[in-house]
């Protein structure tokens, strides 16, 4: 079971494929919040029960590195509809199905709706909410009217990277930090030389369990 993945890594791997659009290249810190409702205003707390992430975008491209104990490595490139799950302390790597449903561009950060409505792996109610700023940047936030404890309720769209900075669901949420707008290396985008996928092992449930947004992370 040592390369069973948490659910945080689970989350993220359930929708981004779909969405693709050429956009500014970007690196950024996750750090991950507490939120007290679904429908919870701007703001919300950090949360100690997840280490901050590091999420590299290049295009149809992402990358995020987990810093947990096991280090998992996301890699998603949506114009080849792939998605593997990396293991740096073992050099394997493993397929995985689906994308990043909190993460995804879109052609017009002011009309935003049908761009979510497609990259959701669940029924979307978008409303556009209005303009906010989240760290510093200037952002337009969505809110989801129909959203349940196993959806996302509200996004807020960069206006410069339209590209999602900050997200919330029904008691937990992300915010990208220090964002630094940079082409990005080819290879933090492709599965290294030298690592396999592992054989099966009996009894052992390896890669990312399908869990819905409001799974613990």
């Amino acid at each position: 079971m040592k390369l069973k993945v948490t659910s945080l890594a689970a989350t993220f791997l359930l929708g981004l494929i779909p969405a693709v659009c050429p956009a500014q290249d970007f690196s950024a810190d996750v750090v991950y919040l507490a939120t007290s409702k679904p429908d919870a205003p701007s703001g919300g707390a950090e949360t100690s029960d997840h280490h901050p992430s590091k999420l590299y975008v290049s295009r149809g491209k992402m990358r995020l590195e987990t810093r947990g104990l096991r280090g998992t490595i996301l890699l998603v490139n949506g114009a080849e509809q792939t998605a593997f799950a990396l293991f740096p302390a073992q050099k394997e790597y493993q397929p995985v199905a689906g994308g990043l449903s909190e993460y995804f561009r879109v052609e017009d950060a002011e009309n935003a709706c049908p761009d979510w409505q497609k990259a959701a792996d669940q029924k979307i109610v978008c409303e556009k909410v209005g303009h906010e700023v989240v760290d510093g940047r200037q952002t337009v936030k969505y809110r989801n009217k129909g959203a349940s404890d196993a959806a996302t309720s509200a996004v807020w769209i960069d206006l410069a990277l339209k590209y999602v900075v900050k997200w919330e669901g029904a008691s937990t949420g992300a915010e990208l930090r220090n964002i630094t707008e940079a082409q990005q290396a080819a290879d933090l985008f492709a599965v290294p030389s030298g690592y396999e996928i592992p054989k099966p092992r009996k009894g052992t449930n390896k890669g990312f369990s399908q869990q819905s947004p409001s799974a613990s992370r």
